[in-house]
């Protein structure tokens, strides 16, 4: 039977993770991480075999995953390859981003884990190469076939993956540019900047650019309209 409390794994993956994030891999030493987790120093290597694998496990711990979400749309994606329905398309494609930005916005994630995930994309470790290729690389396929089923001859290859991070690029700002949006949303108005009030108007926005609706100032002018009709 083992020495450790049971929530020693926990404790320490949580404390990796602040520190990963505030210092980077190199920063962080097994001794600080030990101390912030209250353990002794030897619980790294018998819950994670390496300094490195505990690294890893904190960066997947932060990432993102929503397999269930993303399994339904590969369903979805591969039924709409068979029937090319253009208009079913549009909806997964307003549902894929719908996902993007309740798991950006609305799930409450601790700080250390937007941070740790921040600092892996713009520096990211070896050591996380592989499982970043898979978890990007499966998200990024799912909305590529959308674009393809929506515009096929239309779109060339190069203008797909760009509309394609154009969107992603919407959605994640949301959540790396958190703290900025403090400064610049006024208090007044961040009831207006919900997960759902976001996600509308990322598909106002693409959908318009993409034209499948009408132009995106067109939308909100014709609101606008309706708002002060509907109040007089």
């Amino acid at each position: 039977m083992s020495h450790f409390p049971e929530d020693t794994k926990s404790r320490l993956l949580t404390a990796a993770g602040e520190l990963f994030a505030e210092l980077g891999y190199e920063g962080a030493t097994t001794r600080q991480i030990c101390e912030r987790a209250g353990v002794n120093i030897a619980a790294i290597n018998y819950h994670f075999k390496s300094k490195e694998h505990l690294y890893v496990e904190a960066v997947k711990a932060a990432a993102p995953l929503f397999r269930p979400e993303e399994a339904d749309l590969e369903r979805r994606l591969e039924e709409l390859r068979q029937s090319g329905d253009r208009h079913q398309a549009a909806q997964l494609l307003a549902d894929y981003i719908r996902l993007m930005t309740r798991h950006m916005i609305a799930e409450v994630a601790p700080e250390w884990k937007v941070k740790l995930m921040m600092r892996e994309m713009l520096e990211p470790h070896e050591s996380c190469c592989e499982f970043f290729r898979q978890h990007i690389q499966r998200n990024f396929t799912i909305l590529l076939g959308i674009l393809e089923i929506l515009f096929r001859e239309e779109m060339p290859p190069e203008r797909r993956i760009q509309t394609g991070l154009s969107i992603v690029a919407q959605c994640v700002h949301y959540r790396m540019a958190h703290d900025v949006l403090e400064f610049l949303v006024p208090p007044e108005l961040r009831g207006k900047f919900t997960a759902e009030d976001v996600a509308r108007h990322i598909i106002e926005f693409t959908f318009s650019a993409l034209g499948l609706t009408l132009p995106f100032v067109t939308q909100w002018t014709q609101e606008a309209a309706s708002s002060a009709n509907a109040g007089n």
